[in-house]
C-alpha cells in the first residue's frame, strides 16, 4: 500500500516487533499509534492479559480502551475484502493470505472476555492491582481503598486540627511563624509527597553547608560582630542628624526611630537594612548606601560621626548573608519538626483507616518489586502476566515511576519472555515540549535518561531501540506551526535537547497568529464599595479588565468584518463562511481574576 510520509511513520512506530522510543508533537496521531501498535499485537495471536499499557489519565486509558474496542468490533462486521483493506492501512502485509480473517473477527471477543479486561491503565491503578494481587508480600491489607485526591485533602486537614490542639502544637505555630498559613494543606500535602525527607534525622551541618556557613555560625555571634557596644548612641546621634536634613533624611529619621526600642535581634537586622542598604531593584543590590545616605548636606554637617555610622552600616551589609542563612537553618529546623510530625500521624491515620493514597501505591509497588527477598517471586508472576509495555505520556512519569518501570522491565532486554515463546517489547511514547513540569513530581530529563538506559540494555542484548519521531501534526496550520518552531530557536530549544520542527499535514489549511503588545499590569486601587458590591470588583483601568475588553472586542469586530476560510471535505477547495461566537476559544493559565 502507498502511504503519505505521515502514515507510514505512524505504521512504522506501531510495528510491534520492534522496541520503540518515539517523540510525538502535540497533534501527530499519538493516541492512534498506540491502539494501532495494541492491535497488531493482537492481530499476532499475543493474549490481552500480557500487554501492559500504562496511561497517563484515567480520561486517557478510557478513551483509548473505547478507540480499540471501537476498530476491533468494526472488524467482526467488515466483509473479507473490506477486513483486508483495513488491516493493510493498520500496516499488516498480507502479500500471501496468512492472515485469519475469522482470527481477526474474534479479537473483539477475545478482548472482551479477558479475565480483568484489557490492561490500559494509569500506573496508580496498576500499582493498585499489583498490591492487592501480593498483599502479604507488599505488607498491606488486602481491603485496602484507594484514597483519591479530595479524600487525602480531608484527611490531612483532620491531621493538621490533631497537631494544632495535641501536645505538639508548638511546632506548627513555629512553621506558622515563617510561612503565612494561607494555604496550609498545600503545605501538608506537599510534605505527604516528599515525606521520606521527613522520616530521616534533621542535619543541621548538611544544610548549613549547603548555604555555605560554617558549622559554628550562630545568631548570638552574628549579632555580638554587628552591635558593637556602643551600636545604641550611634544610632540615636544618627538620628538626631538626620532631623536637620531633607525630606529624605526626615524619611529615613523615622523609620529608625521605630526600631530603636527593639533589643538586637535579626528582626532588628532586617528593619536596618530597609535603610541603610540598597533595595532589589538597585543596580548594586543589598550594598551599603555609604555613598548616598544620609544626603550630602548630612554628610558635611556631621563630619565626625559619619565614619562611625558608615562602619554600622558596612557591618549590617556583611552580615546580610549570614543573617540569611541562619534564618533559612531556622525555617528548615522548624519546617523538618513540623513535617516529621505530621507524617507520622498522616501515617497513623492511613493506617487506622486501611487507605493508601497515590503516593503510597507507587512507593509499596516500588519495595515489592526491589525487595530481595521477595522481588524475583513477583517478577516470575508478573513475567508470566507482561510481554508487552506500552508507556504513555512519558514525558510526566516522575523518576519513582521510572523506577517501576525499570524494575517490571529489567528482564525484557533479554528478549523471549520466561515462556521462552513470545518476544518481549517495550513501547514509549512522548514530547518533552508537552511536559507539566514538575507536576506528580514529573521530570523530562529522565525521559532522556530512560531513553539512553533502554537503548544501553538492549544493545547489549544484541537488540537495538527505534527512535523514530512524529512530526506532523493533523490539526493545525502550517502559520501556527512555524510559530512554534521559531520560539524554541537558539537558546530557547535548549531546555527541549535541541530546536523543535512541526510539519503541517494540511499544508494548505489557512491559518494566522497576531501578537498583541504586553498589557502592563496596574496597581492595586482600593475601591469605594457599598456593602452590597462584589468583594471581588476590579476597576475599569485594571490590568485582567482592560484585556478582557479587548478580547471581548476584537472577538465582536472579526464576528462583523471576517470570513472564516475553511477546507472543504468533499471537493477539497477553500471556502468561506461567516465566523460565530462559537468559532472561538480562549486559553488561559489559570483560573484567575481573567477568567
Amino acid at each position: 500500500m502507498i502511504r503519505d510520509n505521515a502514515s507510514q511513520t505512524q505504521v512504522d512506530a506501531a510495528d510491534p516487533h520492534l522496541n520503540t522510543w518515539l517523540s510525538a508533537n502535540a497533534g501527530s496521531g499519538k493516541t492512534r499509534v498506540l491502539t494501532d501498535r495494541v492491535a497488531r499485537l493482537l492481530l499476532d495471536g499475543v493474549n490481552p492479559q500480557n500487554i501492559l499499557c500504562l496511561t497517563y489519565t484515567k480520561a486517557a486509558a478510557s478513551e483509548m480502551q473505547n478507540r480499540l474496542f471501537k476498530r476491533l468490533g468494526s472488524w467482526s462486521m467488515l466483509s473479507d475484502a473490506e477486513l483486508r483493506h483495513d488491516l493493510e492501512k493498520l500496516g499488516v502485509e498480507d502479500q500471501k493470505g496468512t492472515i485469519s480473517l475469522a482470527q481477526a473477527r474474534r479479537l473483539f471477543a477475545r478482548a472482551i472476555e479477558t479475565p480483568g479486561g484489557l490492561k490500559i491503565q494509569t500506573i496508580h491503578s496498576f500499582c493498585a492491582s499489583v498490591l492487592r494481587r501480593f498483599p502479604l508480600e507488599a505488607q498491606v491489607s488486602p481491603q485496602f481503598v484507594e484514597l483519591d485526591e479530595t479524600s487525602a485533602s480531608r484527611l490531612q486537614e483532620e491531621c493538621l486540627d490533631l497537631i494544632a490542639t495535641g501536645p505538639q502544637q508548638d511546632t506548627m505555630r513555629r512553621v506558622l511563624g515563617h510561612y503565612g498559613g494561607s494555604d496550609l494543606i498545600g503545605l501538608a500535602n506537599e510534605i505527604a509527597k516528599n515525606a521520606d525527607y521527613f522520616r530521616k534525622p534533621f542535619d543541621e551541618l548538611a544544610i548549613k553547608g549547603y548555604l555555605e556557613l560554617s558549622g559554628t555560625d550562630d545568631g548570638s555571634a552574628l549579632l555580638n560582630q554587628v552591635f558593637l557596644a556602643d551600636w545604641e548612641v550611634t544610632l540615636r546621634s544618627l538620628i538626631d542628624a538626620l532631623a536637620t536634613g531633607s525630606k529624605t533624611d526626615i524619611s529615613a529619621k523615622e523609620k529608625l526611630e521605630q526600631v530603636t526600642s527593639q533589643n538586637a535581634s535579626f528582626g532588628l537586622l532586617s528593619s536596618l537594612e530597609s535603610v541603610f542598604l540598597y533595595g532589589e531593584k538597585a543596580k548594586s543590590p543589598f550594598a551599603a548606601r555609604v555613598d548616598r545616605f544620609p544626603t550630602k548636606a548630612v554628610q558635611q554637617a556631621h563630619p565626625d560621626l559619619m565614619p562611625i555610622v558608615h562602619d554600622f552600616m558596612e557591618r549590617v551589609a556583611d552580615a546580610r548573608e549570614t543573617r540569611l542563612g541562619l534564618l533559612a537553618v531556622e525555617k528548615a529546623t522548624d519546617l523538618h519538626s513540623f513535617g516529621a510530625e505530621f507524617i507520622k500521624t498522616y501515617e497513623a491515620k492511613k493506617l487506622d483507616r486501611g487507605v493508601l493514597d497515590f503516593d503510597d501505591l507507587i512507593k509499596k509497588t516500588l519495595h515489592l518489586l526491589k525487595d530481595a527477598s521477595v522481588a524475583q517471586w513477583v517478577l516470575f508472576r508478573l513475567d508470566g502476566g507482561i510481554d508487552h509495555l506500552l508507556v504513555d505520556e512519558a514525558q510526566d512519569t516522575s523518576p519513582i515511576q521510572w523506577s517501576v518501570i525499570h524494575a517490571l522491565t529489567q528482564e525484557f532486554s533479554a528478549g523471549l519472555s520466561s515462556k521462552e515463546t513470545v518476544r518481549r517489547t517495550v513501547f514509549v511514547v512522548g514530547d518533552k515540549k508537552q511536559s507539566i513540569y514538575s507536576f506528580q513530581g514529573a521530570d523530562p530529563k529522565e525521559f532522556d535518561r530512560m531513553s539512553a538506559h533502554f537503548e544501553r540494555a538492549l544493545t547489549d542484548a544484541n537488540d537495538r531501540l527505534e527512535k523514530p519521531a512524529l512530526q506532523h501534526s493533523f490539526r493545525s496550520s502550517q502559520a501556527i506551526l512555524r510559530v512554534v518552531d521559531q520560539v524554541f530557536v537558539g537558546e530557547m530549544g535548549q531546555s527541549i535537547g535541541g530546536s523543535a520542527q512541526h510539519i503541517a499535514f494540511n499544508d494548505d489549511l489557512p491559518g494566522r497568529v497576531d501578537l498583541w503588545p504586553l498589557v502592563e499590569p496596574t496597581e492595586a486601587e482600593e475601591l469605594d464599595e457599598k456593602w452590597y458590591d462584589p468583594v471581588d470588583s476590579l476597576r475599569d483601568s485594571h490590568h485582567d479588565v482592560r484585556l478582557a475588553e479587548q478580547i471581548a472586542n476584537q472577538i465582536s469586530q472579526t464576528i462583523r468584518n471576517e470570513k472564516l476560510p475553511f477546507k472543504d471535505s468533499q471537493t477539497g477547495q477553500i471556502k468561506q463562511r461567516p465566523i460565530t461566537e462559537g468559532d472561538f476559544l480562549i486559553l488561559v493559565q489559570r483560573r484567575s481574576d481573567l477568567f
